[in-house]
């Protein structure tokens, strides 16, 4: 079983779900990341944050990440697996403007659980509360991020700050959340993640990432496509959460990514594959790529193999939204 913090009091994330920001300035840094990016930047003010896409001219997800504005520049707040390529791709995409694209001047420290924002409160002053929105604080900024059920913030600070709040959170007891307990708790909150949820061939309707788009903003890789699906037609699988339980005597199953999904009543093919998998209180809680037919909320899908002493076992769960701002 995992251990209780991030989802009854708070946890700090650890190095397994590592975050890197990418910074862009320069007097030409909107200009540039207007065009390149899917989000539009006028939304994005100081004091509040989007979700954005760096997508291929498929429509295809090269990085996601969440984009601030602080002052004359923009922090991209991306997952460490994407950090190299969504640097490099905009570095290359540099050509005559005055645009700077670095990164390792900053940190993140992620504090997730339902006590998280009161303990940074205690720290801070601070306490912004929607999603995303943001407050200044000794260089950085202070951010209502939630990366599990209940609530959460991430500290973005300079790297010269990192050691003195790591310790600060020691002298409060806030301890690192396992891989296990960071993971169902992404999972539960409806958050996808790189190479598991999102591959090279995904899009961000696809994967919960429809808030990361914009499609009157003007023209950036991809933007034809998401219009013509938007307006055309649909995507054909989205990504869902289930939760399973197991019955009474059953502890494990051999459930794992890769594995198929199906209509409750058992007739046709699959109706969708897993991506993620964690282990729940008295269950499983998993990821989803779903076809469009079995998307509703509240549909019934099953999964068959074995328990842990060998038997047949067949469990079923209602599709659920992914996270949604």
């Amino acid at each position: 079983m995992t251990d209780p913090g991030i989802m009854e009091s708070c946890t700090r994330l650890g190095s397994d779900f590592g975050l890197e920001v990418v910074e862009v300035s320069g007097s030409d840094a909107e200009q540039f990341l207007q065009r390149m990016i899917s989000c539009d930047l006028h939304r994005v003010l100081e004091g509040a944050g989007l979700r954005g896409t760096l997508l291929d001219s498929r429509a295809r997800i090269l990085a996601y990440f969440d984009i601030y504005r602080q002052s004359d520049q923009f922090l991209l707040v991306v997952e460490e697996p994407m950090h190299a390529g969504l640097k490099n791709h905009l570095d290359r995409l540099v050509i005559l403007e005055d645009v700077k694209i670095s990164s390792g001047q900053r940190g993140v420290i992620s504090i997730q659980g339902p006590t998280a924002p009161t303990l940074v409160e205690q720290i801070t002053t601070l306490r912004p509360v929607q999603f995303l929105q943001t407050a200044s604080w000794r260089g950085g900024l202070v951010v209502a991020r939630t990366r599990s059920p209940e609530a959460g913030v991430d500290l973005i600070l300079p790297l010269e700050l990192i050691d003195e709040i790591e310790q600060r959170l020691d002298q409060e007891g806030v301890v690192t959340s396992s891989p296990e307990a960071t993971e169902r708790a992404r999972i539960e909150s409806g958050f996808p993640r790189s190479g598991q949820d999102v591959t090279e061939r995904s899009m961000p309707p696809e994967v919960g990432l429809d808030d990361a788009i914009s499609y009157d903003k003007g023209c950036y890789a991809g933007q034809e496509v998401l219009a013509r699906i938007r307006t055309y037609g649909h995507v054909n699988r989205q990504l869902r959460r289930i939760e399973f339980q197991f019955p009474e005597g059953i502890s494990t199953s051999s459930i794992a990514p890769g594995d198929a999904l199906h209509s409750s009543d058992g007739e046709g093919k699959s109706a969708g594959k897993i991506t993620s998998v964690a282990r729940a209180e008295n269950g499983i809680s998993l990821m989803a790529s779903v076809r469009k037919n079995h998307i509703d909320e509240g549909t019934v899908l099953c999964w068959q193999g074995v328990s842990d002493d060998g038997s047949s076992l067949k469990l079923s769960g209602e599709v659920r939204f992914p996270f949604r701002p």
